[in-house]
């Protein structure tokens, strides 16, 4: 939906709390109304930049002569009840711009507003303030905020493939489920935007947070057609609940439809179930790049105290760059720890990762948009420790890239030390050798066997976490290598090597 709409700058609002039982209800009290409502209309004095002021009332208890069918389920029949129980009550609604009914004893999931109007109904207890300026959004003429999701081959993608608009979805926009800023389409809508950068050529644009823009930029504006792309920056937490990341918002709105947020960050979900949790963490992660249908490409390049933001027109995509293998050391548990660096990612976001070990060939996907995950924990592979190496190739909606160049994998061993005989000793032919050895800091695996040779010749084994007594019977004559080994639980060995000097008799 587009449009200009025309806000009221003086908004006289009767905030009117009603019940139907034999008393009211505990709540909403008197003082967590004032709050909310003050709350409120700071929000609209600072998002309007000073272009509306919200005046409230707020009713005693007034009692109405209606059931709760009425009251909860009806909007005629609810604001007629309600009109005629203030009047009588002393209130004048015909003089008020908008009219709020506080019904919480509904007790109902959700709360509505006509569209646009003058009339909002809250139907639960304790709403709180983003409710609030929701509805009051609505009776100025703003409906729902949208995102949309796209789908490419059987996984998720920012834009290509097949697409469907989710209503709510925008979790960064007043009119979505939010308690954050009007997006910046919205504030266009309504007179209220700061600066507003129309780009028509390649380049690098600052951007300042969308609610506290003052005179910088508060979002950029990218037309191609019958295509409008919105650009700005959210650098606080918006969505109502969750834990997500903000960042750089893209929105497109198509042939004055409704304006819809752009899933820049696919793959990278909160465990929001509502309205869609990937959806929510929407923001293009800095590095990362976004390339639109109509080849325009969006590119994060930092965010902090303000982001920046690369627009370049005619740009084709390609596959990501190959990654970089940084490390893969063993750990703890009986794996590896493979960490990698994220690729450039050639006009498209980067999806996820598939790391794989050889020579077993044995693969994991890791799902990371953009690198938000550069490393995964693989399993142990005994019969291949030592000579495990690691590769991994990187998706986006364009396909794999090619792979890393291998690291072979570290393993660590216990530290092992030999306290008799000592190094360059004069030992008989059959002489102890005693060992210590302890867990290395690294896995913490416990040394499970112990066995050495001297020269050519075995020396006993033995098993257990030692400390182990080990006997060479035979040793060849004369000055002689000996070699002790210590395996742990991982199967991961380690050599002490020192010279002995074998006696004839």
């Amino acid at each position: 939906m587009s449009g200009k709409l025309r806000p009221p700058e003086h908004v006289r609002l009767l905030a009117a709390r009603l019940y139907w039982d034999a008393r009211p209800p505990s709540y909403p009290s008197l003082r967590e109304m004032h709050t909310d409502l003050r709350r409120t209309a700071t929000y609209y004095a600072h998002v309007s930049r000073g272009r509306q002021h919200l005046h409230v009332t707020v009713s005693r208890w007034v009692h109405v002569r209606a059931s709760a069918d009425t009251m909860c389920n009806t909007q005629i029949g609810s604001v007629r009840a309600a009109t005629t129980a203030l009047r009588r009550a002393g209130y004048h609604p015909g003089r008020f711009d908008r009219l709020m009914l506080f019904t919480e004893q509904c007790r109902a999931a959700s709360s509505a507003a006509q569209l646009p109007g003058r009339v909002s109904w809250i139907r639960y207890a304790s709403p709180g303030m983003a409710t609030l300026v929701h509805e009051l959004g609505h009776n100025m003429g703003l409906g729902h905020a949208y995102g949309v999701v796209c789908r490419q081959d059987g996984r998720r993608v920012a834009l290509g493939g097949t697409c469907l608009p989710v209503e709510y979805g925008d979790s960064w926009d007043a009119m979505g489920h939010s308690k954050g800023f009007f997006s910046a389409p919205e504030l266009v809508r309504l007179g209220w935007a700061g600066k507003i950068r129309d780009v028509r050529r390649s380049g690098t644009f600052r951007l300042a947070d969308v609610q506290h823009s003052r005179s910088a930029e508060q979002a950029l504006r990218i037309r191609s057609g019958g295509t409008t792309y919105w650009v700005e920056y959210q650098p606080q937490h918006s969505p109502v609940i969750g834990r997500t990341i903000p960042g750089v918002m893209i929105r497109r709105q198509v042939d004055g439809g409704p304006v819809e947020l752009v899933d820049a960050s696919p793959g990278n979900p909160t465990g929001i179930s509502y309205p869609d949790g990937d959806l929510t963490n929407s923001a293009l992660p800095v590095g990362s790049s976004l390339t639109t249908p109509e080849h325009i490409r969006i590119t994060t390049v930092a965010t902090g105290r303000h982001a920046k933001v690369r627009v370049g027109f005619d740009r084709t995509t390609a596959v990501p760059d190959a990654p970089v293998v940084r490390s893969a050391a063993q750990v703890g548990g009986g794996g590896y720890q493979v960490r990698w660096d994220a690729p450039t990612d050639n006009g498209q976001i980067v999806l996820g990762y598939r790391v794989t070990s050889w020579p077993s060939g044995r693969s994991t996907y890791v799902r990371s948009p953009a690198g938000y995950h550069t490393s995964v924990h693989v399993p142990l592979d005994k019969s291949a420790i030592g000579r495990t190496t690691f590769t991994v190739r990187a998706l986006n909606q364009d396909g794999w890239s090619a792979r890393s160049d291998p690291l072979r994998g570290t393993v660590y061993g216990p530290n092992v030390s030999v306290t008799s005989p000592a190094s360059g000793a004069r030992v008989a032919r059959g002489f102890a050798v005693t060992v210590e050895a302890t867990p290395d800091s690294h896995t913490h695996s416990p040394p499970t066997s112990a066995w050495a040779e001297v020269g050519s010749v075995a020396c006993t084994s033995e098993d257990g976490s030692g400390p182990y007594d080990l006997m060479c019977a035979r040793a060849p004559r004369g000055r002689q290598i000996l070699t002790v080994h210590v395996e742990n639980a991982y199967g991961v060995t380690t050599d002490f090597t020192m010279t002995v000097l074998v006696r004839r008799h």
